[in-house]
Parts: C-alpha cells; structure tokens; sequence
C-alpha cells in the first residue's frame, strides 16, 4: 500500500491551521482542515488521514469521548494521533501516556519543524 502522506488538523484557530498547514504542505503533505468539533468522526471517516493533528482543548470538542472513540476502535487503529496545543508540554505528554496517543507538538514549538517531526511516524 503506498503511503499517502496525509494529515487532518482538527483545530478551530484559523492562523495556526494556517500556518501549520504552509509548512506540512511545504514537506509533502496533502493537508485537510476541521475547524469544528461537529462531525469529526464522520470527517475522519470521509477523508481517511493517516495522521489527525488536534488540537486538545478546543471549543466544544469532548475530547475524552473522542479520543476514547478512537482508540476503541479497530477502524482507527492505524490512525496516528498527534496532540496539538498551547497546553503545557509536561501536561500533553501525560494526556498522550493517559490516552494512548502517539505524540503532541506544542503550538509554542517551532512550526517550521512540523512536516519533519510527523516524518517520524512513517517507515521509510
């Protein structure tokens, strides 16, 4: 199966989409976006990444019951989840043990790095 390289961000502030999404782009990534907690499920579904980009603490987004959905079942069990947040590094990496989720990267980070740190969840 050929590796598709593509990534959901699942966060509702337009400019870090925005910029987040210039640089998967830039690394080889065919990006889509959700700038809502509605119909992620069903988005996910439809789009078929192989990484969802979320981040944790948006507006409306139950994260537990999504998070839970996810890991639960075994249609997304390849699905590579990558927390993505302001939240404090220390926090998101104890939310990632807690949660059986892949790796965060702190909106605080340097974004240019992105495309090469979601590189790290692909064999070459």
């Amino acid at each position: 199966m050929e590796v598709s390289r593509k990534v959901m961000i699942l966060d509702e502030n337009i400019l870090d989409v925005m910029e987040a999404e210039k640089y998967l782009k830039e690394g080889g990534y065919d990006v889509v976006t959700l700038s809502s907690p509605s119909g992620a499920l069903s988005k996910i579904d439809f789009e078929k990444p192989e990484i969802l980009l979320i981040d944790i603490e948006m507006n409306r987004l139950n994260a537990n019951d999504l998070l839970e959905t996810l890991r639960s079942s075994e249609e997304y069990e390849e699905l590579v989840i990558v927390l993505y947040s302001d939240m404090d590094a220390e926090k998101l990496q104890k939310l990632c043990i807690e949660n059986d989720i892949n790796g965060y990267y702190c909106k605080s980070m340097d974004v240019t790095q992105i495309a090469s740190f979601l590189d790290n969840f692909y064999e070459f």
